[in-house]
């Protein structure tokens, strides 16, 4: 939430504040469906969202994994397009739409930081949706863990680890690949001396920088 009050002066930060609801969503729990009225925008104080749709045969696709401090919920259309789950036990702070977009015009600083933050969010996506389409499995898997090593570390995470709160499968379903591919491109990164899996949902990196140079293809 810091980036966005960057544009609002202290005085003002109170209302902002109050002017919120606090949710909770435990691991697994729904907190809104594609089809639903997009009447809230979400910031995420502490664990993580996924992102994700509904394909025509029922078939679920990841679409991104949120942290504390992204902001979502935001939807030119009248219902949300996407729908969001609590990936692990998560609180949030959520502004009705209308009010949260008056702030916005009232203070224009505000405004500008704000979609500062969306295009730069935007772009760190795109950036890696184009590496995951020319890469291999176990370049997919190295391009998605510096990805999310440098999201955490925006958060203040170690610069040498990676939390993994998503399933192996939610992780597969993201990078287009199956479950044992995931599982064996994680053992081949470890033996490559590359990452060290301390327990399932945390990776610590032993060599970061020939991880990033997988990444990227070489």
């Amino acid at each position: 939430m810091s980036d966005l009050c960057v544009g609002l002066p202290d005085s003002k930060l109170p209302i902002l504040y109050d002017s919120s609801e606090h949710v909770e969503r435990n691991k697994g729990e729904i907190l809104f469906e594609d089809v639903d009225p997009a009447t809230h925008i979400f910031n995420i104080q502490e664990g993580s969202i996924t992102l994700y749709r509904m394909g025509p045969s029922g078939q679920r696709q990841i679409l991104g994994f949120l942290f504390s401090g992204d902001l979502f919920g935001i939807s030119p259309g009248e219902s949300y397009g996407v729908s969001a789950e609590a990936c692990a036990d998560t609180k949030l702070c959520r502004w009705e739409r209308n009010k949260f977009d008056d702030f916005l015009v009232l203070f224009p600083a505000m405004g500008r930081q704000f979609r500062l933050i969306a295009s730069k969010s935007l772009a760190q996506s795109l950036d890696l949706a184009f590496a995951l389409g020319r890469l291999n499995a176990e370049q997919r898997l190295a391009a998605f863990f510096i990805h999310l090593n440098e999201r955490q570390a925006e958060m203040g995470a170690g610069p040498n680890q990676v939390s993994l709160p998503m399933s192996r499968s939610d992780i597969a379903d993201y990078l287009g690949l199956t479950i044992e591919t995931v599982s064996r491109g994680i053992t081949k990164l470890k033996k490559k001396g590359l990452i060290n899996l301390i327990i399932s949902d945390y990776i610590e990196f032993l060599d970061k920088e020939a991880l990033k140079e997988l990444a990227e293809g070489a």
